[in-house]
């Protein structure tokens, strides 16, 4: 591979991390030191054009270089689906503290890191997420206290392991659990009549949320939330075959974990109203 921007000490190490992304992922060797198009302002390292996804890497002396956060705003601003692995030697000059808020950093920004050691062996330590899927670090003090770890976990499977689609899934049981839960409270008190909800039955959460809308059973806007979530939720559940279907699927996780998180925040006052509990 020839290298005319990146310094020469760095060669091996990028040829090294060209290796293990194209072996992850299944790729032909990256393009080298080239825009990736027009729209997305980075010029990296190596990248890589699929079908549905790019995938770049950046090839630094540390785990989170200047280079990328100063670029960060305006590449997600695009919404495109890309992905930002940087690569860096383990054996480097950052002290403890340094490469720690590197670390810490990168994942709160969703930018994964690969780190190459003095035999230029190297793994994918964090993937990352593709840009477009992005969410800020959640403050859980705005939850209820048996909400804050359940959300938490969502957040970091969604961000910290670099996987949405399970996050979203993940809060959205937490949704379903409490819906459920409160329907058995009012079929327990009498006010909720539905005949097709018996449980241990399976009843689909959008029926049983149809249900409790048709009884006003609790708050028909926020009921109305938690099904158009269970809908977009479901809806986004396939792989996209282009990456305009990419950009649109993206797009939908981040804004449907949004509306979950926001549901988690309104629903347990708006339960309380009806004289019911919080139970999950």
């Amino acid at each position: 591979m020839h290298f005319t921007v990146l310094p020469s000490p760095l060669h091996t190490l990028a040829e090294a991390a060209n290796l293990v992304i194209k072996t992850r992922y299944g790729l032909a060797d990256g393009i080298v030191e080239q825009q990736i198009t027009p729209e997305i302002p980075l010029q990296p390292t190596l990248h890589w054009k699929t079908k549905t996804h790019f995938i770049a890497c950046e090839v630094a002396e540390r785990p989170l270089p200047v280079s990328v956060k100063v670029q960060f705003a305006d590449i997600v601003q695009t919404g495109q689906p890309i992905r930002i692995i940087v690569a860096y030697p383990k054996n480097n000059d950052l002290s403890l503290t340094e490469y720690q808020n590197d670390i810490k950093s990168s994942k709160n920004l969703g930018i994964g890191y690969l780190g190459i050691d003095e035999e230029y062996h190297g793994e994918i330590e964090y993937p990352g997420v593709s840009l477009a899927l992005r969410i800020d670090t959640i403050d859980t003090k705005i939850f209820k206290p048996s909400l804050k770890p359940l959300v938490t976990d969502a957040y970091e499977h969604y961000m910290k392991d670099g996987n949405p689609a399970v996050g979203l899934q993940k809060l959205g049981q937490v949704v379903e659990s409490i819906i459920l839960n409160v329907a058995k409270q009012a079929k327990k008190k009498g006010v909720f009549t539905s005949a097709r909800f018996q449980p241990p039955k399976h009843l689909p959460q959008s029926h049983l949320i149809d249900d409790l809308i048709a009884e006003d059973i609790i708050d028909i806007p926020i009921l109305g939330s938690c099904r158009t979530f269970a809908n977009d939720r479901n809806s986004v559940s396939h792989a996209p075959k282009s990456r305009k279907e990419a950009i649109e699927l993206e797009r939908k996780i981040r804004d449907s974990f949004s509306i979950g998180k926001r549901i988690l925040e309104d629903l347990p006052a708006k339960i309380k109203e009806r004289g019911y509990k919080l139970q999950l």
